[in-house]
């Protein structure tokens, strides 16, 4: 008498699905293929368009000058401009003297060879019912692009920050449990004559801030972590405007200023009752925006982008040095980013040196019997003008440079 064991009909004849009678009714059935092979979402990489990059045929690195300012001021008839005692002025006393320009210059390293590559058995593929070469191409691809993209917004924040020495902030800043090194404004090519970079930092200080910070820093709100740990909407657009301001008194031009921050930054400034019943987005005051779209194109003359690739850990040691040649020779990628929450610049701020451009090469081995894939190039990043670089901290403002005190 016929039965039946679970979904498995057992009688005079078996299930033709089955396998060997077992309980799968359709283990024998064709495993048709959906058409497509299902490949990671590709990562969002966007530095590329936003800086400069200069290409070289030969070479290990390329200098870029770096000239300091003039000064102007009025002349007296029957004076010798070529007399050293003849000042250059100030715009507001006698001068007209010769400007002994002070220069120097900034080097851009070609990096070793960044590689991404895999191997392919050619039986692999006689048995394989789909196509594996594109997906893996494409994917070796991305590997570089996306590390393309994070070198380059490394070289942003060191063009605009740098680590204090030694002081650090109590935590938790970041959300971290050990302190971590302060972010301050970098250091200008020529003391004097060129700008140091910015810094704006979450939370204000109590005390009195003295010149220097003053011109070259802001804050955006009176406590820690809310531009990226717990990312606060007010804070987030004064710090916009606040950087707006801190390169307008710099002289950087307005044009393509662009402010990299995390999604989650970007929809907690969309999200807010004050953003979007504000100037930020009504259209009717100039705003620009659709929350429709779930859209803010720029603030403050800055255009709004986001990034998964900023980064946001202790990331100093050898282990973060691997770009550079033997001697030490090379760029230098490594810092304590804990504290950055964000990103404002112009594109002249910082380069790219390329010297190849990324290529895939792939070569049939006989001795392997399969094809091997290699996606290279070859390139380096470095900083060009910290005036142009504002950064963002979730840290607490010091009061001058050299502060060995702070705390939330």
């Amino acid at each position: 008498m016929a039965t039946y064991a679970g979904n498995l009909f057992t009688g005079v004849a078996g299930r033709v699905g089955a396998d060997k009678h077992a309980g799968d009714s359709t283990a024998l059935f064709l495993k048709k293929f959906a058409g497509e092979v299902m490949t990671v979402f590709d990562e969002k990489n966007i530095m590329k368009p936003l800086h400069t990059i200069r290409t070289i045929s030969k070479g290990k690195s390329a200098q870029f000058p770096i000239i300091g300012t003039a000064t102007a001021g009025y002349y007296s008839p029957g004076q010798d401009i070529l007399d050293s005692d003849l000042v250059p002025g100030s715009g507001t006393n006698d001068g007209g003297g010769l400007n002994k320009f002070k220069q120097t210059e900034t080097l851009i390293h070609i990096d070793k060879m960044l590689m991404s590559s895999t191997f392919i058995a050619s039986i692999d593929e006689l048995v394989s019912h789909f196509d594996v070469r594109a997906p893996y191409a494409h994917q070796l691809g991305e590997a570089l692009a996306n590390q393309f993209d994070k070198n380059v917004l490394k070289v942003a924040i060191k063009t605009g920050a740098k680590n204090h020495a030694t002081t650090k902030e109590a935590a938790p800043v970041s959300g971290n449990a050990t302190d971590k090194l302060i972010l301050l404004p970098a250091d200008e090519w020529i003391p004097g004559q060129t700008q140091k970079g910015s810094v704006v930092y979450s939370n204000n200080v109590v005390g009195e801030v003295d010149n220097v910070m003053k011109a070259n820093s802001a804050s955006a709100s009176d406590a820690v972590n809310k531009l990226r740990y717990t990312p606060d909407a007010t804070a987030l657009r004064n710090a916009l405007f606040e950087s707006a301001r801190l390169l307008d008194e710099k002289d950087v031009p307005s044009s393509d200023r662009y402010a990299i921050i995390t999604p989650e930054q970007y929809y907690t400034l969309i999200n807010s009752d004050n953003i979007i019943t504000g100037s930020v987005i009504n259209r009717d005051i100039g705003g620009q925006g659709s929350i429709a779209t779930g859209t803010v194109s720029q603030i403050a003359g800055i255009t709004l982008l986001t990034s998964m690739h900023l980064p946001g850990d202790d990331q100093t040691g050898a282990s973060y040095l691997k770009n550079r040649w033997d001697a030490g020779t090379g760029n230098d990628y490594s810092m304590d980013y804990t504290h950055v929450a964000g990103i404002v610049f112009q594109k002249g701020g910082f380069g790219t040196l390329k010297l190849q451009d990324m290529t895939m090469e792939s070569e049939y081995l006989i001795n392997r019997q399969g094809n091997l894939f290699v996606s290279k190039y070859s390139m380096g990043h470095g900083p060009l003008r910290p005036e142009s670089v504002v950064v963002w901290s979730d840290g607490t403002r010091p009061e001058e440079l050299s502060d060995t005190n702070v705390a939330a």
